[in-house]
């Protein structure tokens, strides 16, 4: 779902559905903007009015949102989020500063490598910074309409407008409690999995579909799970002694944890991520170093970190299903 009414022109009708969404009521909201409540409720009204369908559920004075006022909400905090851009912008400009660079990240890239990446740029670092942590698919859409500088992900990515500045490879790892029963040096089988708790993902096209795949050829059935969305909550876990955590190297190496051991794998698990910006796009000369920062970052952060020619992104691809 997409704004795309020509109605819907009040970025304080907008305003007051985001903080309707926010603070969960009307009067809250109200509060939350320095406004009387009747205000916010006519606006929202409008607003509805405007985009054809009721953006809440309400009973009495409690509101919860409906379906479509949810998916809305998603592309409110993304066109909010651009005229936030274009102020600051703007007052970048006004004040003869360094332009503002925006980078939308997965959560996993946005944690491990890049506050190093951003660190490497010394002195062009530019004096307003927006990260937007996000999923891969709304980090390409971010890279498409031209509301992102650089983007930071795993592959698969859909790349077909989209440009590989850097590629880099590893291999997913364990992360295991510290002192436990699986911390020693050697390469931990999947065997161990037999008897053990496994902790991952729940996406079966990232890296949960890795592992089942690897379990699959080995005919291994893991002892009982814990899914999530987060490596780190995997992570977290493993350090609490619920199992064996498999996760990816940024999340092991770029975001590392008192109490747990990260050792690799007896089975090779390649994952691969990279740097990208839109097609064709000239970015300013002060950003390019961000580039050689997050080659630098992943070069120091991940060992054993192999780096690739970006153009041979549509072959890793492949090899990363």
């Amino acid at each position: 779902m997409s704004i795309s009414n020509d109605k819907i022109s009040d970025v304080k009708a907008l305003e007051a559905f985001q903080a309707a969404m926010a603070c969960g009521s009307m009067t809250a909201a109200a509060k939350q903007l320095g406004i009387g409540q009747p205000a916010v409720t006519r606006q929202i009204k409008e607003l509805e009015d405007s985009v054809g369908f009721p953006l809440f559920h309400r009973n009495g004075p409690r509101i919860s949102p409906t379906e479509r006022g949810l998916q809305f909400y998603g592309e409110v905090q993304r066109l909010m989020s651009g005229l936030h851009q274009i102020r600051e912008r703007a007052a970048a400009i006004r004040d003869g500063q360094i332009a503002a660079i925006d980078i939308a990240a997965t959560p996993t890239m946005a944690g491990g490598l890049l506050s190093p990446t951003l660190a490497r740029m010394g002195l062009d670092l530019p004096g307003v910074v927006n990260i937007e942590a996000m999923s891969a698919e709304h980090v390409a859409r971010a890279l498409t309409s031209r509301t992102a500088d650089f983007g930071l992900s795993a592959l698969p990515f859909e790349h077909a407008t989209l440009e590989a500045k850097v590629i880099c490879e590893s291999r997913l790892v364990a992360a295991v409690e510290k002192g436990g029963a699986f911390d020693a040096e050697e390469p931990l089988p999947l065997e161990a999995l037999a008897a053990a708790r496994l902790l991952t993902v729940g996406n079966a096209y990232r890296i949960r579909g890795k592992i089942n795949g690897a379990l699959k050829r080995q005919d291994i059935v893991p002892a009982a799970e814990i899914v999530t969305n987060s490596s780190l909550n995997a992570m977290m876990a493993a350090r609490a002694g619920l199992g064996i955590a498999i996760i990816d190297p940024v999340t092991a190496f770029g975001i590392p944890v008192d109490g747990v051991s990260i050792r690799p794998l007896a089975v090779d698990l390649p994952y691969i991520w990279g740097l990208f910006s839109a097609a064709g796009r000239v970015l300013p000369a002060e950003l390019l170093s961000f580039v050689a920062g997050f080659e630098a970052a992943c070069s120091t952060t991940i060992p054993d970190c192999v780096f690739h020619d970006p153009s041979d992104i549509r072959a890793l691809e492949r090899s990363s299903l």
